[in-house]
C-alpha cells in the first residue's frame, strides 16, 4: 500500500482534528467535559482509521476502515451540532468545522466508491 500521508482526505481529516482541538480548548464548563472529551476522541478517530486502513493488506480491509472513519465523521458532525447548541463552541467555529466535516465525509464516500469500482473491475 502507498504512503497514507499522500491521501488528500487524510490531510483534510487531520486539519479537521486540529480545528476541533482548538475549538474545544475554550470549553471550560465542567458539565461539558464529557462532550469535550468525546469531540476529541471522535475527531482523532477519523484520520486514525484512514491511516490504519491504508496500511492494511488489501483494498477490502481499507474499505472497512473507511467505513469506520465515515461513521466517526458522522458522529463528529452530531457532536459539533450539540456543542454549538450548548454554546460550548462559537458559531463561527461550528460553521467552519461542520463544513470541514462535510467535506471529509464527501471525500471518504468518493474514495470508497472508487475503491469499490476498482474491486469490481478486478473481479470481472
Amino acid at each position: 500500500m502507498s504512503n497514507p500521508a499522500k491521501l488528500v482526505v487524510l490531510d483534510k481529516a487531520h486539519l479537521l482534528l486540529q480545528g476541533v482541538n482548538e475549538a474545544v480548548e475554550g470549553i471550560r464548563q465542567p458539565h461539558l467535559a464529557d462532550l469535550k472529551k468525546q469531540l476529541m476522541r471522535t475527531a482523532v478517530s477519523v484520520p486514525s482509521n484512514i491511516a490504519e486502513g491504508r496500511r492494511r493488506r488489501s483494498q477490502r480491509d481499507f474499505l472497512r476502515y473507511l467505513d469506520i472513519a465515515l461513521g466517526s465523521n458522522g458522529e463528529l458532525e452530531t457532536q459539533l451540532r450539540a456543542a454549538k447548541d450548548c454554546r460550548a463552541i462559537p458559531l463561527a467555529a461550528y460553521s467552519e468545522l461542520a463544513a470541514g466535516a462535510e467535506e471529509v465525509g464527501k471525500m471518504l464516500s468518493g474514495l470508497k466508491r472508487r475503491i469499490i469500482e476498482d474491486l469490481n473491475d478486478h473481479d470481472e
